[in-house]
């Protein structure tokens, strides 16, 4: 959880470990086939992290948090008092969408499965939780909405896709956005063009790795937005469950066997050890 930067080498160049440079705490995400450590990356994929904020945590952000903010902040730019309606709410992008929609002063609808992960949604701020092993969403939804005299949602954020998205089709305002972020449910849903064209629904594919090539910028002003607001305590990083590299095959059984709310993290060497 700490980084070396190389700023020069000398001529020759020193022996490992000989090159003279600063250190500093950092977040970091970079495409590579395996976990290890330690690990090169280039400068400019790596966030300095603020004071006061957990390694660990700091480190949780880039995909999922950074999924979320570029979604519903860049692309559908969710305002207070629009209705938020998030599928697969227990997730790590999904906690994550939830926590930002409260940044955001949004109406938080969370959808997801089982009591103890609805409980979970409630105490992050969700406004109105659905269980959509048992409760019809649409009907949870409507009756909600009802409720407090809102007229439908504003902006869909959906991981999950299938026939739970085909349903919450049915709950979109005039004007809506729909952000299509994956497909967990393994079914590609069909969202019919002439439907969009009526009720002028804006349809925004995310997909957070392509922004390091196509807007650099834009990724790294979300993440520094998202540090600043981790280290304020806007936002709470839930991690499930740690685990030490020698036990990486338990971090991806407890991600198949769905036992994880919020992130699965492996902590590298024994300065993340003494931050947790």
């Amino acid at each position: 959880m700490e980084a070396l930067v190389v700023r020069r080498l000398g001529d020759p160049t020193a022996p490992p470990g000989g090159e003279a440079s600063p250190f500093a705490a950092v977040s970091g995400d970079h495409p590579l086939p395996e976990l290890s450590s330690p690990t090169a990356v280039r400068e400019k994929q790596l966030f300095l992290v603020p004071d006061g904020c957990d390694l660990v945590a700091a480190g949780a952000l880039p995909v999922a948090f950074g999924t979320s903010h570029l979604a519903l902040v860049h692309r559908a730019q969710l305002k207070a008092g629009q209705v938020l309606l998030v599928l697969g709410a227990a997730g790590g992008v999904g906690v994550s969408a939830v926590q930002i929609g409260k940044v955001c002063h949004a109406v938080v609808i969370a959808v997801a499965r089982g009591v103890e992960k609805l409980q979970y949604l409630k105490s992050i701020g969700a406004d109105h939780v659905i269980d959509s092993s048992k409760d019809s969403v649409i009907e949870s939804a409507k009756s909600f909405l009802k409720a407090r005299g809102l007229k439908g949602v504003d902006v869909l954020y959906d991981p999950v896709g299938g026939k739970l998205t085909q349903d919450s089709l049915k709950l979109l305002s005039w004007g809506a956005h729909i952000l299509v972020i994956g497909f967990a449910s393994g079914d590609v849903p069909v969202i019919r063009a002439n439907i969009a064209l009526v009720k002028n629904w804006t349809i925004h594919g995310l997909y957070w790795g392509s922004y390091s090539t196509h807007r650099p910028q834009v990724l790294i002003d979300s993440l520094n937005e998202l540090l600043s607001w981790l280290s304020k305590g806007l936002i709470t990083v839930q991690i499930s469950h740690r685990y030490r590299l020698a036990e990486a095959h338990l971090a991806f059984a407890a991600l198949r066997d769905r036992k994880a709310v919020g992130k699965v993290m492996i902590v590298m060497g024994s300065s993340a050890k003494s931050r947790l």
